[in-house]
Protein backbone atom coordinates (compact mmCIF):
# COMPACT_ATOMS: atom_id res chain seq x y z
CA UNK A 1 0.00 0.00 0.00
CA UNK A 2 1.72 3.24 -1.29
CA UNK A 3 1.34 6.96 0.21
CA UNK A 4 -1.75 7.38 -1.96
CA UNK A 5 -3.24 4.04 -0.90
CA UNK A 6 -2.85 4.71 2.64
CA UNK A 7 -4.35 8.11 2.73
CA UNK A 8 -7.13 6.53 0.65
CA UNK A 9 -7.80 4.08 3.14
CA UNK A 10 -8.06 6.40 6.08
CA UNK A 11 -10.28 8.73 4.31
CA UNK A 12 -12.40 5.74 3.56
CA UNK A 13 -12.83 5.10 7.08
CA UNK A 14 -13.67 8.75 8.36
CA UNK A 15 -16.66 8.35 5.25
CA UNK A 16 -17.74 5.58 7.15
CA UNK A 17 -17.97 6.61 10.82
CA UNK A 18 -18.86 10.09 9.19
CA UNK A 19 -15.88 11.71 11.45
CA UNK A 20 -15.12 14.10 8.28
CA UNK A 21 -17.38 16.46 6.44
CA UNK A 22 -16.40 20.22 4.83
CA UNK A 23 -15.22 22.99 6.83
CA UNK A 24 -14.23 20.66 9.75
CA UNK A 25 -12.08 22.56 12.38
CA UNK A 26 -9.61 20.04 13.72
CA UNK A 27 -7.33 20.28 16.50
CA UNK A 28 -4.42 17.49 15.67
CA UNK A 29 -2.98 16.45 18.78
CA UNK A 30 0.87 15.31 18.07
CA UNK A 31 3.73 14.36 20.44
CA UNK A 32 5.89 14.09 17.59
CA UNK A 33 6.31 10.73 17.38
CA UNK A 34 5.14 8.37 14.70
CA UNK A 35 1.43 7.82 14.74
CA UNK A 36 0.40 11.66 15.36
CA UNK A 37 2.79 12.91 12.74
CA UNK A 38 1.56 10.50 9.97
CA UNK A 39 -1.98 11.80 11.69
CA UNK A 40 -0.81 15.46 11.12
CA UNK A 41 0.22 14.88 7.25
CA UNK A 42 -2.41 12.84 6.40
CA UNK A 43 -5.02 15.74 7.29
CA UNK A 44 -2.92 17.96 6.02
CA UNK A 45 -3.35 15.86 3.06
CA UNK A 46 -7.47 15.71 3.51
CA UNK A 47 -7.60 19.42 3.40
CA UNK A 48 -7.87 20.26 -0.13
CA UNK A 49 -10.69 17.54 -0.22
CA UNK A 50 -12.71 18.39 2.92
CA UNK A 51 -11.71 22.21 3.20
CA UNK A 52 -10.48 21.73 6.87
CA UNK A 53 -9.34 23.89 9.30
CA UNK A 54 -6.47 22.34 11.39
CA UNK A 55 -4.42 23.25 14.34
CA UNK A 56 -1.59 21.12 15.69
CA UNK A 57 -1.42 20.89 19.71
CA UNK A 58 1.73 19.41 21.56
CA UNK A 59 1.66 19.09 25.38
CA UNK A 60 5.27 18.74 27.01
CA UNK A 61 4.63 16.51 29.92
CA UNK A 62 7.51 17.80 31.73
CA UNK A 63 8.94 13.98 32.30
CA UNK A 64 12.05 13.33 29.79
CA UNK A 65 13.57 16.68 29.93
CA UNK A 66 15.59 17.32 27.11
CA UNK A 67 14.34 15.11 25.10
CA UNK A 68 10.26 16.11 25.62
CA UNK A 69 11.28 19.98 24.76
CA UNK A 70 13.51 18.66 22.03
CA UNK A 71 9.74 16.93 20.98
CA UNK A 72 7.88 20.34 21.45
CA UNK A 73 10.60 21.99 19.17
CA UNK A 74 10.15 19.54 16.07
CA UNK A 75 6.40 19.67 16.26
CA UNK A 76 6.89 23.61 16.16
CA UNK A 77 9.30 23.28 13.17
CA UNK A 78 7.32 20.63 11.30
CA UNK A 79 4.11 22.78 11.68
CA UNK A 80 6.31 25.98 10.34
CA UNK A 81 7.45 24.45 7.52
CA UNK A 82 4.05 23.37 6.24
CA UNK A 83 2.60 26.89 7.49
CA UNK A 84 0.12 25.20 9.89
CA UNK A 85 -1.17 26.73 13.29
CA UNK A 86 1.07 25.06 15.96
CA UNK A 87 -0.21 25.58 19.93
CA UNK A 88 2.40 24.35 22.29
CA UNK A 89 1.71 24.26 26.01
CA UNK A 90 4.15 23.16 29.13
CA UNK A 91 3.28 21.28 32.27
CA UNK A 92 5.17 19.52 35.17
CA UNK A 93 2.79 15.98 35.26
CA UNK A 94 4.41 14.34 38.23
CA UNK A 95 3.83 17.45 40.83
CA UNK A 96 0.15 17.06 39.42
CA UNK A 97 -0.33 13.63 40.01
CA UNK A 98 1.53 13.78 43.33
CA UNK A 99 -1.07 16.35 43.87
CA UNK A 100 -4.14 14.78 43.17
CA UNK A 101 -2.81 11.26 43.74
CA UNK A 102 -3.15 9.94 40.58
CA UNK A 103 -0.78 7.90 38.66
CA UNK A 104 1.23 9.59 35.87
CA UNK A 105 -0.73 7.95 33.48
CA UNK A 106 -4.18 9.36 34.36
CA UNK A 107 -2.96 12.85 35.23
CA UNK A 108 -1.20 13.26 32.08
CA UNK A 109 -4.01 12.27 30.18
CA UNK A 110 -6.52 14.15 31.91
CA UNK A 111 -3.61 17.63 31.23
CA UNK A 112 -3.35 16.51 28.13
CA UNK A 113 -6.88 16.44 27.25
CA UNK A 114 -8.11 19.65 29.40
CA UNK A 115 -5.46 21.63 26.69
CA UNK A 116 -6.39 20.47 23.81
CA UNK A 117 -9.93 21.20 24.28
CA UNK A 118 -8.87 24.23 25.11
CA UNK A 119 -7.12 24.78 22.09
CA UNK A 120 -10.43 23.64 20.33
CA UNK A 121 -12.78 26.25 22.14
CA UNK A 122 -10.21 29.29 21.90
CA UNK A 123 -9.37 28.84 18.16
CA UNK A 124 -12.85 28.24 16.84
CA UNK A 125 -12.58 23.94 16.21
CA UNK A 126 -15.22 21.54 16.06
CA UNK A 127 -13.37 18.53 16.82
CA UNK A 128 -9.76 17.09 18.33
CA UNK A 129 -8.15 14.19 16.39
CA UNK A 130 -5.65 11.99 18.33
CA UNK A 131 -3.58 9.15 16.24
CA UNK A 132 -5.05 5.89 18.42
CA UNK A 133 -4.94 3.12 15.78
CA UNK A 134 -5.45 -0.68 15.08
CA UNK A 135 -2.95 -1.68 17.88
CA UNK A 136 -3.59 0.47 20.19
CA UNK A 137 -7.40 -0.95 20.23
CA UNK A 138 -5.60 -4.27 20.60
CA UNK A 139 -3.91 -3.50 23.27
CA UNK A 140 -6.68 -1.53 24.74
CA UNK A 141 -9.78 -4.52 24.52
CA UNK A 142 -7.02 -6.87 25.57
CA UNK A 143 -5.72 -4.99 28.82
CA UNK A 144 -9.78 -4.55 29.52
CA UNK A 145 -10.11 -8.35 29.52
CA UNK A 146 -7.19 -8.98 31.70
CA UNK A 147 -8.77 -6.55 34.28
CA UNK A 148 -12.14 -7.92 34.23
CA UNK A 149 -14.30 -6.06 31.39
CA UNK A 150 -17.84 -5.53 30.67
CA UNK A 151 -19.73 -4.23 27.29
CA UNK A 152 -17.95 -0.71 27.86
CA UNK A 153 -14.46 -2.21 28.15
CA UNK A 154 -14.67 -4.61 24.80
CA UNK A 155 -15.73 -1.76 23.13
CA UNK A 156 -11.82 -0.14 23.41
CA UNK A 157 -11.50 3.13 21.92
CA UNK A 158 -14.16 4.26 19.69
CA UNK A 159 -13.95 6.06 16.47
CA UNK A 160 -15.73 8.91 17.48
CA UNK A 161 -16.51 10.17 21.50
CA UNK A 162 -18.01 13.62 22.02
CA UNK A 163 -15.41 16.04 20.44
CA UNK A 164 -12.73 13.22 19.84
CA UNK A 165 -12.08 11.40 16.35
CA UNK A 166 -9.47 9.01 15.59
CA UNK A 167 -9.08 8.52 12.12
CA UNK A 168 -6.56 5.80 12.38
CA UNK A 169 -8.61 2.85 14.19
CA UNK A 170 -8.61 0.87 10.72
CA UNK A 171 -4.42 0.81 10.35
CA UNK A 172 -1.57 -0.44 12.06
CA UNK A 173 1.58 0.77 13.29
CA UNK A 174 3.35 -0.99 10.98
CA UNK A 175 1.40 0.63 8.28
CA UNK A 176 1.63 3.97 9.80
CA UNK A 177 5.70 3.27 9.58
CA UNK A 178 5.55 2.93 5.91
CA UNK A 179 3.52 5.86 4.98
CA UNK A 180 6.25 7.94 6.79
CA UNK A 181 8.90 6.42 5.10
CA UNK A 182 7.55 6.66 1.85
CA UNK A 183 6.44 10.31 2.82
CA UNK A 184 10.51 10.71 3.89
CA UNK A 185 9.78 11.71 7.64
CA UNK A 186 11.49 10.73 10.37
CA UNK A 187 9.60 11.19 13.92
CA UNK A 188 11.08 11.37 17.47
CA UNK A 189 10.78 8.11 19.24
CA UNK A 190 9.80 7.64 22.83
CA UNK A 191 12.06 5.57 24.38
CA UNK A 192 10.44 4.89 27.15
CA UNK A 193 7.56 3.36 24.77
CA UNK A 194 10.30 0.65 24.42
CA UNK A 195 10.56 -0.14 27.97
CA UNK A 196 7.88 -2.82 29.95
CA UNK A 197 7.54 -0.71 32.81
CA UNK A 198 3.67 -0.61 32.79
CA UNK A 199 0.69 -2.82 32.19
CA UNK A 200 0.25 -1.20 28.40
CA UNK A 201 3.86 -1.74 27.55
CA UNK A 202 4.13 -5.09 28.84
CA UNK A 203 0.93 -5.91 26.64
CA UNK A 204 2.40 -4.21 23.33
CA UNK A 205 5.92 -6.06 23.72
CA UNK A 206 5.04 -9.18 25.36
CA UNK A 207 1.73 -10.66 25.44
CA UNK A 208 0.40 -9.51 21.67
CA UNK A 209 3.80 -10.69 19.98
CA UNK A 210 3.23 -14.08 21.91
CA UNK A 211 -0.52 -14.94 20.99
CA UNK A 212 0.35 -13.38 17.45
CA UNK A 213 3.22 -16.04 17.07
CA UNK A 214 1.53 -18.74 19.04
CA UNK A 215 -2.07 -18.73 18.49
CA UNK A 216 -3.40 -16.16 16.04
CA UNK A 217 -1.34 -14.26 13.59
CA UNK A 218 -4.22 -12.37 13.34
CA UNK A 219 -4.69 -11.40 16.70
CA UNK A 220 -4.89 -7.87 16.32
CA UNK A 221 -7.81 -8.00 13.74
CA UNK A 222 -9.50 -10.51 16.35
CA UNK A 223 -9.89 -7.90 18.85
CA UNK A 224 -10.77 -4.67 16.64
CA UNK A 225 -13.54 -6.56 15.73
CA UNK A 226 -14.53 -7.89 18.95
CA UNK A 227 -14.37 -4.00 19.62
CA UNK A 228 -16.29 -3.25 16.92
CA UNK A 229 -19.33 -6.00 17.75
CA UNK A 230 -19.00 -4.93 21.37
CA UNK A 231 -19.27 -0.85 20.16
CA UNK A 232 -22.52 -1.52 17.63
CA UNK A 233 -23.92 -3.37 20.37
CA UNK A 234 -24.40 -0.63 23.32
CA UNK A 235 -25.03 2.05 21.07
CA UNK A 236 -28.34 0.30 20.58
CA UNK A 237 -28.37 0.12 24.25
CA UNK A 238 -27.31 3.66 24.68
CA UNK A 239 -29.93 5.15 21.90
CA UNK A 240 -33.00 3.92 24.55
CA UNK A 241 -31.16 5.49 27.98
CA UNK A 242 -33.27 7.74 29.69
CA UNK A 243 -31.64 11.18 29.62
CA UNK A 244 -28.71 11.72 32.97
CA UNK A 245 -29.83 13.93 35.27
CA UNK A 246 -28.32 14.19 38.56
CA UNK A 247 -28.91 13.31 41.14
CA UNK A 248 -30.37 10.37 39.61
CA UNK A 249 -33.90 8.84 40.87
CA UNK A 250 -33.47 5.63 42.22
CA UNK A 251 -36.73 4.42 40.40
CA UNK A 252 -35.31 5.66 36.76
CA UNK A 253 -32.43 2.61 37.62
CA UNK A 254 -35.00 0.08 38.77
CA UNK A 255 -36.88 0.50 35.31
CA UNK A 256 -33.95 -0.37 33.14
CA UNK A 257 -32.23 -4.15 32.38
CA UNK A 258 -28.82 -4.46 33.96
CA UNK A 259 -26.68 -3.72 30.47
CA UNK A 260 -28.83 -0.45 30.38
CA UNK A 261 -28.30 0.16 34.43
CA UNK A 262 -24.23 -0.07 33.93
CA UNK A 263 -24.53 2.26 31.13
CA UNK A 264 -26.65 4.75 33.25
CA UNK A 265 -24.30 4.34 35.61
CA UNK A 266 -20.92 5.59 33.97
CA UNK A 267 -22.85 8.23 31.80
CA UNK A 268 -23.58 9.76 35.59
CA UNK A 269 -20.42 9.12 36.33
CA UNK A 270 -18.53 10.81 33.91
CA UNK A 271 -21.44 14.24 34.02
CA UNK A 272 -20.74 14.36 37.74
CA UNK A 273 -16.75 14.11 37.46
CA UNK A 274 -15.78 15.34 34.16
CA UNK A 275 -13.09 12.30 33.82
CA UNK A 276 -11.97 10.64 30.74
CA UNK A 277 -11.38 7.45 32.54
CA UNK A 278 -14.35 5.37 32.78
CA UNK A 279 -14.97 3.00 36.17
CA UNK A 280 -14.26 -0.34 36.38
CA UNK A 281 -16.66 -2.79 36.12
CA UNK A 282 -16.68 -3.94 39.67
CA UNK A 283 -17.42 -0.35 40.87
CA UNK A 284 -20.50 0.00 39.01
CA UNK A 285 -22.01 -3.02 40.21
CA UNK A 286 -20.92 -1.96 44.04
CA UNK A 287 -23.30 0.74 43.17
CA UNK A 288 -25.73 -0.79 41.43
CA UNK A 289 -26.34 -3.11 43.78
CA UNK A 290 -26.27 -0.31 46.43
CA UNK A 291 -29.08 1.61 44.53
CA UNK A 292 -31.33 -1.83 43.19
CA UNK A 293 -31.49 -3.00 47.56
CA UNK A 294 -31.96 0.36 48.70
CA UNK A 295 -29.33 -0.03 51.52
CA UNK A 296 -26.31 1.31 52.39
CA UNK A 297 -25.43 5.22 52.04
CA UNK A 298 -22.22 5.33 49.84
CA UNK A 299 -19.77 3.47 47.70
CA UNK A 300 -15.82 4.61 47.56
CA UNK A 301 -15.00 5.27 44.14
CA UNK A 302 -11.68 5.87 42.35
CA UNK A 303 -9.66 9.96 42.57
CA UNK A 304 -11.85 10.18 46.08
CA UNK A 305 -14.86 10.46 44.63
CA UNK A 306 -17.77 8.58 46.27
CA UNK A 307 -21.32 7.29 45.19
CA UNK A 308 -24.20 8.29 47.55
CA UNK A 309 -27.62 7.27 48.19
CA UNK A 310 -30.25 9.62 49.93
CA UNK A 311 -33.48 9.56 50.25
CA UNK A 312 -33.93 7.74 46.96
CA UNK A 313 -31.54 9.74 45.26
CA UNK A 314 -28.37 9.11 43.88
CA UNK A 315 -25.01 11.93 43.51
CA UNK A 316 -21.77 11.37 42.75
CA UNK A 317 -19.38 13.82 45.39
CA UNK A 318 -15.67 14.19 46.20
CA UNK A 319 -14.93 12.60 49.14
CA UNK A 320 -14.58 14.75 52.10
CA UNK A 321 -17.79 16.98 50.87
CA UNK A 322 -21.10 17.01 52.92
Amino acid sequence: MGMAGFVQRVAQFCAREQLLHSGLGIVVACSGGPDSLALVEVLRQLTARYQLRLAVAHFEHGIRGAASRADALFVQEYCAAHALPCVVEAADVPAAAQAAGQSLETAGRELRYAFLERVRVERGLDVIATAHHADDQAETVLMHLLRGAGLTGLAGIQPQRGRLIRPFLSVTKQEIRAYLAAAGLTPREDATNSEPDCLRNRVRLELLPLLRTDYNPRITQALCQLAAVAGDAQTVLADTLPPVQLPLPRTTLLTLPPAQQRLLLRACWREATGSLTDLPFTAVERVRQMVLIGRGSQQQLPHRWCARLRQGQLTFVQSGDA
